[in-house]
């Protein structure tokens, strides 16, 4: 197995610009590092190449959409369909993450819905499916935190 290479400062401090805002100029990137835009731009070609950087994306205000209401939800289910139900589900467009757990609970779901009635029938519809045996959901009255990466 390969190892792999560990990040030096360099890197870390281009990650945490980028990590901020992804869409942070080379230009701006050298006025704060004090490095050129040449060695910039072979840093994150190699941060690509090499699967670190995998690549940017928008993060959006759900509640500013209209999806005020966001639930972690943990489901039991029959193992042998485990990777059958969450792949099912994670085509579910309220559904932000899914998580295959260890544990009392087989998944775990975080989901965000416009109105109440929109997470009753999501509850309702996941309690009808043949392989699923239990559902317990918490709704989230507040984030601290939400990211799906480490922050470097």
């Amino acid at each position: 197995m390969k190892k792999e290479k560990a990040l030096d400062d360099i890197d870390k401090n281009i990650i945490r610009i980028l990590q901020e805002d992804a869409r942070t100029s080379y230009r701006e990137i050298q006025d704060r590092l004090g490095i050129s835009i040449g060695t910039i731009h072979n840093r994150i070609s190699k941060l690509r190449d090499n699967g670190i950087i995998e690549g940017y994306t928008l993060r959006l205000n759900n509640v500013k959409l209209g999806y005020k209401l966001s639930f972690l939800i943990r489901i039991n289910c029959d193992g042998k369909f485990t990777e059958e139900i969450l792949s099912e589900i994670s085509q579910i467009p309220e559904v932000c993450s899914v998580f295959h757990t260890t544990g009392e609970q087989s998944a775990a779901l975080v989901c965000r819905f416009q109105e109440a009635e929109d997470i009753h029938s999501f509850i309702r519809e996941l309690n009808k499916k043949e392989y699923i045996t239990r559902t317990n959901s918490n709704m989230i009255l507040k984030e601290y935190k939400n990211t799906s990466f480490v922050e470097i």
